[in-house]
């Protein structure tokens, strides 16, 4: 089921537009999701693609792959820019988002290893690196739609909360509940990378439309303050309350706190 809520702000004055796909379950969730991208995909063959990484993606490739196979997708014209890689790590690690990308999706499909690009999380010049990833998203025409999850942290990208929005592709360094998070992934804790070249808030924003996906109970408060709280870099995900084209594409789980605190934005859900 869906719904579009124009949705107050904290302040109460103003109101933004954003639409709420409910799924019963994290498949659910994937196919809706993915739909949206093959949508993009059939009706601009040359589309350029924002992709994420880490587990709330993993679903919503699994369907693109599973049309492209059944002759439904074609990604031979499209681009992709992915948001963010880790400092430190070749894209041969297996914790890399470029193993991770190609693992998971690239070598499945179509698509022109010429025509995917990845932050270099090697570069030895961070900010002249990320001056670059946004010259070539830029030269691109620009992102159609860029595929987001969000953290504990409200994090988009690796955007993490911070005294102010920062605009361009930079490095950071990572939150320590990130580094928790994704702890998971890697042998220990100690081997996270503390760092990463992240897409700036900007170069999200600049995407012609957004699309987040979040599934589970955990995500279901951070869901709510980055949505219905107020606009604030200690959750950067409330950044999009000022985008003009949001799509949130979530489980019941997640969408437990909107419900509950504000109901009028899923009538129809």
């Amino acid at each position: 089921m869906a719904a579009s809520a124009r949705v107050p702000t904290a302040d109460g004055k103003d109101v933004f537009s954003m639409r709420i796909i409910s799924a019963s379950n994290y498949e659910g969730m994937s196919r809706k999701a993915a739909s949206l991208l093959a949508a993009q995909v059939v009706f601009k063959r040359d589309s350029v693609l924002g992709l994420a990484t880490g587990s709330t993606p993993l679903g919503i490739y699994r369907c693109l792959i599973d049309w492209y196979q059944q002759g439904i997708l074609d990604f031979s014209a499209v681009h992709s820019v992915n948001l963010d890689e880790y400092c430190g790590l070749s894209p041969e690690h297996d914790q890399s988002y470029a193993y991770y990308m190609d693992s998971n999706f690239f070598r499945h499909i179509n698509i022109q290893k010429e025509n995917t690009h990845i932050p270099d999380g090697l570069a030895e010049d961070p900010d002249g690196e990320g001056a670059r990833y946004d010259a070539l998203i830029r030269s691109l025409g620009g992102t159609d739609i860029q595929l987001l999850g969000i953290g504990h942290t409200g994090h988009i990208g690796f955007n993490e909360p911070a005294p102010q929005f920062v605009k361009p592709t930079h490095r950071v360094e990572l939150n320590r509940k990130t580094i928790e998070a994704n702890a998971r992934f890697f042998a220990s804790e100690a081997d996270v990378p503390r760092y990463a070249v992240t897409m700036g808030i900007g170069s999200i924003m600049a995407a012609k439309k957004i699309l987040l996906a979040a599934n589970g109970e955990g995500k279901a408060e951070i869901l709510y303050e980055a949505f219905f709280g107020p606009i604030t870099p200690q959750v950067p995900a409330s950044i999009l309350q000022l985008h003009p084209d949001v799509t949130v594409v979530a489980d019941e789980a997640a969408l437990q706190v909107i419900g509950e605190k504000a109901p009028e934005a899923m009538k129809g859900c």
